[in-house]
């Protein structure tokens, strides 16, 4: 009898913690995406741009109406954090609700630019990157170190809307959808 409340108080102890963890967790995530609602993103200027795997010319400053900043810095598995077939379609998905209304902007601090360029030229995404190969996007606006929380739905003047990467959580997606079809129909 005593072995099994010891298991029980010992499986209790266990469960207590897990739940405060992610209490805890989900607390943190609510005060970092506080933090960071209407905060404005500085974009460095100045940095190279490949498209397509080759070098390119910067395009001018984005004017539409919502951007997502997706920022990957060089620490893991560059092609793991990526997954670009994914926001290749959310770029689809974003033309269809918002048309001409959503710019995605690519900041990528690559610790192997052969490896990302390989990569891209892979996986075809038809969009001009930035190479951040300082970190400047990172250093200016303290970006989280979560890689959760380093992508960005920003406003046309570079206004956080809403944070956390889609490709990580599919219903942050859904989150940013809903705010592309409320802003386009007010």
């Amino acid at each position: 009898m005593r072995k099994i409340s010891f298991v029980i108080l010992i499986i209790t102890s266990c469960l207590l913690t897990l739940i405060s963890c992610q209490d805890s967790k989900k607390t943190s995530a609510e005060k970092l995406v506080r933090e960071w609602l209407g905060k404005e993103i500085l974009l460095p200027k100045d940095l190279p741009c490949l498209y397509m795997d080759k070098d390119t010319i910067c395009p001018k400053p984005s004017q539409k109406s919502f951007k997502i900043l997706v920022y990957t810095d060089s620490v893991g598995c560059t092609s793991c954090q990526l997954n670009l077939n994914l926001w290749k379609i959310y770029m689809n998905d974003a033309d269809s609700i918002a048309p001409g209304q959503v710019d995605f902007l690519f900041y990528f601090q690559p610790k192997n630019q052969r490896e990302l360029t390989h990569l891209l030229r892979r996986e075809r995404l038809e969009k001009i990157i930035f190479m951040d190969k300082k970190s400047q996007l990172s250093t200016i606006n303290k970006l989280p170190k979560e890689i959760d929380y380093q992508c960005f739905l920003l406003d046309k003047d570079n206004k956080v809307l809403s944070i956390g990467n889609p490709t990580l959580n599919p219903q942050i997606w859904n989150i940013y959808k809903k705010l592309f079809t409320v802003e386009t129909n007010l």
